[in-house]
C-alpha cells in the first residue's frame, strides 16, 4: 500500500516478479516496472487511529463495537453475534452506516450539474434453461485470449440500464 498506492517509503523486501523471472499471469496486462503511485486523497473511518490513520489525508471517527448496533461474526466458531449500542457515540464520532449517508449526502448536493443523468445498469447473468444457456458449448472458450467472440446474452451477461 505505501509504496504502490501512496508513493512513500515502505517496507518492500522481496523483488518484483518481473524481476525474478518468474511466470507472469496472463489474465492482466503486466508492467516490468511497477508504478509508485500517489492517491489524491486517502480517507480513514477508524476510532483506534491506526498506522493508517498516519498516511491518510482525512480521519473520520467512527464509533465503538460498544456504541453501535452491528453484528459480528468469527472465525473460530459458526456463530453471527446482533450486538446493540450500550452507549451514545462519544464526541463527533459515528457510526459508519451514518458516516457513509452523509458522505452521500453531501456528495448529492456538490455534484449537481457534474456528473450528469444517473442512469442505473443491471447485469443480468445467462438464465438457466434458456437458449443461450443451452447454447454453451461442453469445454468454456474464453474470449479475453481471443478463442471466441463475445456475444452479448450468448456468451456473457447482458446490461440493461433503466
Amino acid at each position: 500500500m505505501l509504496k504502490y498506492l501512496l508513493g512513500t517509503e515502505n517496507g518492500i523486501q522481496g523483488k518484483d516478479l518481473g524481476k525474478q523471472g518468474g511466470v507472469k499471469p496472463e489474465e492482466v496486462e503486466w508492467r516490468d516496472n511497477g508504478l509508485d503511485g500517489k492517491l489524491d486523497l486517502v480517507v480513514t473511518l477508524d476510532f483506534r487511529l491506526s498506522s493508517t490513520c498516519l498516511y491518510s489525508d482525512i480521519v473520520l471517527p467512527t464509533a465503538t463495537w460498544y456504541e453501535k448496533d452491528d453484528m459480528n461474526t468469527s472465525d473460530m466458531h459458526p456463530f453471527i453475534h446482533p450486538l446493540s449500542a450500550a452507549v451514545d457515540p462519544a464526541w463527533e464520532s459515528k457510526s459508519d452506516w451514518e458516516i457513509y449517508k452523509g458522505i452521500a449526502k453531501k456528495f448529492s448536493e456538490v455534484c449537481v450539474g457534474h456528473l450528469g443523468k444517473e442512469t442505473d445498469v443491471v447485469t443480468l447473468p445467462i438464465q438457466h434453461d434458456s437458449a443461450a444457456e443451452m447454447a454453451q458449448p461442453l469445454d468454456v472458450k474464453d474470449w479475453k485470449k481471443g478463442e471466441c467472440d463475445l456475444i452479448p446474452r450468448e456468451n456473457r451477461a447482458a446490461y440493461y440500464s433503466g
